[in-house]
């Protein structure tokens, strides 16, 4: 059975599909919306999530506006950006918009999927911040704006 509840936010089928089977296959519950105020009626009710997936742009918002309206229900999620951009600008907004994972698309699906199987996703109390592209995961130092290699 399915205990744990994830959230996913993406504007392409295909996307959301794929997030889907992988969340599916780590054993997560998957609620999948493609906008963001979807996003918000699908989690009206909704007790617990433990993991929102939200790609940057959407057609009615951006992750960075979705994210705090879903950190302010969920404050035990960990929440994870999804995007294609990689800079070191955009990485800084989401995490200090509360992301715990800056996720490069395609490159950061499987190691994501290794985290949720090992138990070990986020922190989201003191946690380190991650980057999760095709250089793997590295922590984000807020203070500096620097990412540094983790395993």
């Amino acid at each position: 059975m399915f205990n744990r509840v994830a959230l996913v936010v993406d504007d392409a089928p295909a996307n959301r599909d794929f997030l889907e089977r992988l969340l599916g296959g780590a054993k997560l519950r998957v609620i999948s919306a493609g906008s963001g105020q979807k996003a918000l009626e699908a989690i009206t009710g909704v007790q617990e999530i433990a993991l929102a997936v939200v790609d940057m742009k959407l057609p009615d918002m951006t992750g960075l506006q979705l994210i705090p309206q879903i950190r302010q229900r969920f404050p035990e999620a960990c929440l994870v950006i999804a995007t294609m951009l990689d800079d070191r600008d955009t990485m800084e907004a989401a995490f200090r918009q509360g992301c715990h994972i800056f996720l490069v698309k395609p490159h950061g699906f499987v190691e994501l999927f290794h985290r949720l199987n090992n138990g070990d996703i986020c922190d989201v109390r003191d946690g380190p911040r991650l980057v999760i592209d095709q250089y793997g995961p590295r922590v984000f130092n807020l203070a500096s704006g620097n990412a540094s290699a983790s395993r």
